[in-house]
């Protein structure tokens, strides 16, 4: 056991583990001696050391005698964190970590398909885009991925027919595909929308005019089978045709705003009869899901924001929603040019994950959009990657995403891999209509939990979390060792070990550490800490089994 404090006299080897101990005179003028030091310019070491638990060491002087001062990790009695069975624990933040040493974070850059994009462009009533201002799915009982993907037939200078209706061109159109493996689409013949005087086409919901945002949430579960695909977006355009810089475009009307629709199959869609559910634009991607440990829906989106930064919104019956809270906007380090053009966000083992489309204006409208990362532990409270990296980069200049990118409202969860799907143009925002470049889309891939890691090098690198109540089952461990190792050991509340793994050396997405199963199951519901060592080695997430 180490305690928080070591005071070590230098010259005489004594150590005195207990300020308790010392004479009450010593102990006040080493506390007023460590209160000086806090706020001393020459004891940052001191300061970070404290703040962090981090080991280290320093050298003071009191009555004249020379002093060591070892830090190690404070022991508390704090209340243990809640640690819930088959939960996996990330590394967003330090929010479960009472200790580190040795470890660096990284942000890893999803991996994109070389042969991007793969759901494309190939009918008259898909002419100019193919854009997920939508949802895709995977849908394990089926073994089917499922796309609900905006359409955009052609430019605002010509005219469609929808519904036997006249039209300018650009409506933004809802269509449906499939897929075995996420890869190779299909595009079903649905015969629901009339385009161009035909059904024979994938489109779906003909009782929408012009979604955007597609957010589809699947509740196979729902007791009411007529409501177990739900979907939240903007629907807009209703009002009078109007004239805008020398082209008919769609005006407002008074059923513009965030409506909701409901489906037994994900495909035959019944839009809420009270709608609009919110009387707000948000011409980009929306983004609904269901916090279970709110019991309530939530949403995200432009609604509300006071233009191109995201708002919240949540909902206990998918219908009536509470007034939008601004959540994200640009700050003084994104330069006055930054833009939130919209976001994609996945509630991924408790913690949302956001990443916000970095819209970079150039003039005007015109600018290019990528990808950064972002986190919150309750989707109000947001924290961005300090460095700003790019998380999604754009293409090299003439790939089909060079210019700009749009996320699907979520991405595909997997066991072992996470699918991030994402419309792309060779054109800047702005210029797609004058370039003559539409949009497709394509994806790009992580490993499961590896958006972020805590990385060992040639140093042995430690971590200690906070106290938690012990659920009782095996640890796992998803983690990149096969050129080192990463080994564990289970501490009671003072630091004592109690248990002890071998060195694991491999890369593995899910293996438990042996502890020993009858060690482990004596220690269900005792207050513990875990401590993970590592070299050489990346570590994405741990967890105990049920």
């Amino acid at each position: 056991m180490r305690p928080y404090f070591s005071w070590q006299l230098s010259d005489t080897g004594i150590d005195l583990t207990n300020l308790g101990a010392l004479p009450i005179v010593l102990r006040l003028s080493l506390w007023k001696m460590k209160e000086s030091l806090k706020h001393s310019p020459t004891t940052t070491t001191f300061n970070r050391l404290v703040s962090s638990h981090c080991y280290g060491t320093t050298e003071v002087f009191v009555f004249g005698l020379p002093l060591l001062l070892i830090f190690t990790p404070l022991v508390s009695r704090a209340e243990p964190l809640p640690l819930a069975p088959g939960l996996r624990r990330l590394f967003f933040d330090d929010l479960i970590l009472e200790s580190s040493s040795g470890f660096t974070r990284t942000v890893h850059q999803p991996i994109k398909y070389p042969d991007n994009p793969v759901l494309v462009r190939e009918h008259p009533w898909e002419g100019n885009r193919v854009q997920v201002y939508g949802t895709l799915l995977y849908d394990p009982a089926e073994r089917l991925f499922k796309a609900w993907y905006m359409n955009i037939p052609k430019s605002a200078k010509e005219k469609i027919t929808v519904q036997g209706q006249r039209r300018p061109g650009h409506a933004t159109l809802l269509s449906y595909a499939t897929s075995r493996d996420g890869i190779h689409w299909d595009k079903p013949v649905l015969n629901l929308v009339d385009f161009e005087g035909s059904t024979e086409n994938n489109m779906i919901a003909p009782d929408l005019y012009n979604p955007e945002g597609f957010s589809v949430l699947h509740e196979p579960h729902d007791p009411n089978p007529e409501r177990r695909y739900k979907a939240f977006y903007w629907d807009h355009g209703f009002g009078p045709l109007m004239m805008y810089e020398g082209l008919e475009i769609y005006g407002e009307g008074e059923r513009d705003g965030i409506h909701v629709a409901f489906s037994p199959d994900g495909i035959h869609w019944r839009p809420y009869e009270g709608n609009p559910v919110m009387k707000y634009g948000s011409d980009t991607g929306q983004v609904v899901l269901f916090d279970p440990a709110l019991e309530k829906y939530v949403a995200f989106g432009r609604f509300g924001a006071g233009g191109r930064k995201v708002a919240r919104s949540e909902s206990s019956d998918f219908i009536h929603w509470s007034t939008p809270e601004l959540v994200l906007a640009p700050d003084e380090r994104d330069g006055p040019n930054t833009q939130f053009y919209g976001i994609s966000i996945d509630l991924y083992e408790g913690v949302y994950v956001g990443m916000l489309w970095m819209f970079y204006i150039e003039s005007k409208s015109v600018g290019r959009i990528d990808m950064q990362l972002c986190h919150s532990r309750d989707g109000r409270h947001w924290v961005r990657d300090p460095e700003r990296r790019v998380f999604i980069p754009n293409g090299p200049p003439g790939s089909w995403d060079f210019g700009d990118m749009r996320g699907a409202c979520r991405s595909v969860i997997l066991e072992d891999r996470i699918l991030i799907y994402y419309a792309g143009s060779q054109a800047p925002h702005g210029r797609g209509s004058e370039l003559g470049l539409g949009m497709d889309i394509g994806f790009a891939t992580l490993r499961r939990d590896g958006w972020v890691s805590l990385d060992a090098g040639e140093g042995e690198a430690t971590l200690v979390t906070k106290p938690f109540a012990h659920p009782g089952g095996e640890l796992h461990i998803n983690a990149e060792a096969d050129t080192g190792w990463v080994k564990a050991e289970i501490l009671d509340e003072d630091g004592k070990i109690l248990l002890s793994s071998r060195a694991l050396s491999e890369n593995t997405l899910d293996s438990p550490l042996d502890l020993g199963s009858e060690g482990l199951a004596a220690l269900r519901g005792k207050t513990v800490r875990l401590n993970l060592a590592a070299k050489n080695a990346r570590v994405y997430s741990f967890w105990f089994g049920e």
